[in-house]
């Protein structure tokens, strides 16, 4: 088997990775005491410095985006309980300066760009307002994968790796709420698998998205045979 396509099937694998719990490993013990304190009573612990804390290592680590909208959610279902959204604000707030400031992070710190667009995503996928989605995530999330799509960016693996693992898990929600702009977006992608530098990882994944879209937001039995058919047991 191409090597592309051992990599995609481990991608395919961690796309389908369903563990719900809470793990704050990946925090200093000072720190970890913090965001056990905030998920038992949020009313106990400086909230601002829970959000800077939480998204400054997702920042610093892409992989850690779904664990850190695991402690969010449970941190703002605590405090809905006592009728309070302090802590949503203090992390919408802190999301929009870094939106503000994206071109120059990409420019300075690729790792940090790829991580803050997975964080954006990954809220926008797991914390809602009501019964709904944060509705002023939707323009940033699109600005920040049309930026993906440009000729610098989607020459970079890592960044077509997380513009369609984003893709695969917001799509259907973000189409929901603009489908014109998410037509636009596919627009580009199908001309962007045509770049001759594109290496052979990214136009299967782009090949991936592009009949994942096609097929409603999920796979045909032909295409689900061709992209799964080569996971490891």
């Amino acid at each position: 088997m191409a090597i592309s396509m051992v990599i995609f099937s481990f991608w395919l694998r961690a796309m389908q990775d369903k563990d719900q719990d809470v793990h704050l490993q990946a925090f200093d013990k000072e720190t970890q005491n913090m965001l056990k304190d905030a998920l038992k009573d949020p009313d106990t612990v400086d909230l601002r410095k829970v959000a800077a804390v939480i998204i400054n290592q997702s920042l610093q680590d892409p992989v850690f985006c779904k664990e850190a909208c695991r402690v969010c959610r449970v941190i703002i279902q605590a405090e809905a309980k006592g009728d309070n959204n302090t802590f949503r604000g203090h992390l919408l707030n802190l999301l929009q300066e870094e939106y503000a400031r994206r071109e120059e992070t990409r420019e300075n710190d690729h790792k940090r760009w790829i991580g803050f667009v997975s964080l954006i995503c990954s809220v926008f996928h797991n914390i809602k307002v009501g019964s709904g989605p944060m509705i002023a995530l939707v323009e940033p999330i699109y600005e920040c994968l049309n930026r993906m799509t440009k000729f610098d960016a989607v020459t970079h693996e890592e960044e077509v790796y997380c513009l369609v693992e984003q893709l695969h898990r917001i799509g259907k929600q973000l189409e929901n709420q603009n489908e014109t702009q998410m037509s636009e977006l596919f627009c580009t992608l199908r001309d962007c698998f045509f770049i001759e530098s594109l290496t052979s990882l990214s136009r299967l994944l782009l090949l991936n998205i592009i009949e994942f879209r096609a097929g409603g937001w999920e796979f045909g039995e032909s295409a689900r045979k061709y992209y799964y058919s080569e996971l490891p047991n």
